[in-house]
């Protein structure tokens, strides 16, 4: 089983993931990916941080760059109001 890197951008750092996990794919890691990318969306609206989350890095065991998800794209989409 292939093993993925889960590394997380907020500003201009990047929390590297050294373990890693093993995944049957990258669709996977991905969903492993935006299940902790959440959480961390949440605690950073909690705690009000100054360097929120910008996006999640997914690599492989070379350190190549496999997916990034930006942190607008993280959260579901609110459907649009209608005006009354």
């Amino acid at each position: 089983m292939p093993k993925f890197y889960i590394n997380f951008r907020h500003g201009d750092q990047i929390a590297k993931d050294d373990q890693g996990q093993d995944f049957p794919g990258l669709e996977e890691a991905e969903a492993a990916a935006l299940v902790a990318a959440r959480e961390l969306l949440a605690d950073n609206v909690k705690s009000g941080t100054d360097n929120p989350l910008k996006a999640v890095i997914i690599t492989d065991e070379s350190g190549q760059e496999l997916m990034t998800i930006s942190a607008n794209d993280i959260l579901p989409r609110r459907p649009k109001r209608r005006p009354f």
